[in-house]
């Protein structure tokens, strides 16, 4: 059986990513988990280490590009190597119509949701190996017009061309799988900001139907492997069902 590659995850703090990483460390991948805030970081590393996982906790402002840089260099020199990015980081905010939004506010999030996933990119795919995996959260949001939401929706829709982008250049060129994968609504703070401000379709929907983070992570974990090869450069949604099935959730 293949060793298990070393995954580089950000936004690794809480929600998904925190799950993500747990969820690929009980697989027995070394994971390097990346946020702003070093705590939570650590807190979630402990938790894995304390379940035999291996994890290192790297505080880092993905939306600077000399922080990402020594992250990736931090993460493959404790791990030898890269072999999955997950660029999971992202904020929805400012949720306000675009004459009423605060435009530095609008300029962090197309920093944090699309120069940010960019900048990793452009600095991690160097360093994967053949079979070496790239996958992007996005969102539906990035297919719809929704109020008060344009830098959220602009970010994403960037970041899902950009994905496909990358696939048709390293896809043949370095053997690099990369995929754009919309969670749907997933039980996270962010979502709970989303309904919070019953704005669009995201303040009608019953919390009961809200997704646990670690189905999300088990989908990740599918993506991240060698049978969903067929998914490169796709953009794919969490609610598709040949996917769900496929992923066993």
């Amino acid at each position: 059986m293949p060793t298990p590659l070393p995954v580089f995850i950000t936004g690794a703090s809480r929600g998904i990513g925190a799950a993500a990483a747990r969820h690929f460390a009980h697989a027995g991948h070394p994971v390097a988990l990346i946020a702003r805030n070093r705590g939570l970081l650590e807190a979630v590393a402990a938790s894995i280490a304390a379940a035999g996982g291996k994890a290192l906790a790297i505080a880092c402002d993905v939306a600077e590009e000399a922080e990402v840089k020594q992250a990736l260099r931090r993460a493959k020199d404790a791990f030898g190597g890269i072999g999955i990015v997950i660029n999971n980081a992202g904020t929805l905010e400012p949720i306000a119509p675009i004459v009423e939004a605060d435009m530095a506010a609008w300029a962090r999030a197309m920093a944090v949701n699309l120069i940010a996933p960019v900048i990793v990119m452009h600095h991690a795919v160097p360093l994967l190996p053949r079979g070496g995996v790239v996958i992007n959260v996005t969102s539906g949001a990035a297919e719809r017009a929704s109020f008060a939401r344009s830098a959220y929706c602009a970010s994403k829709a960037g970041l899902t061309i950009a994905s496909r982008i990358l696939a048709v250049e390293e896809s043949a060129r370095r053997g690099i799988r990369v995929i754009a994968f919309s969670p749907g609504y997933v039980d996270t703070e962010m979502n709970a900001l989303n309904r919070a401000h019953r704005m669009g379709n995201a303040g009608n929907i019953n919390v009961a139907d809200l997704r646990p983070p670690e189905e999300t992570a088990r989908i990740l974990a599918f993506l991240a492997g060698p049978e969903a090869g067929d998914y490169d450069g796709k953009a794919i949604n969490a609610r598709d069902p040949e996917l769900r099935r496929r992923a066993g959730v």
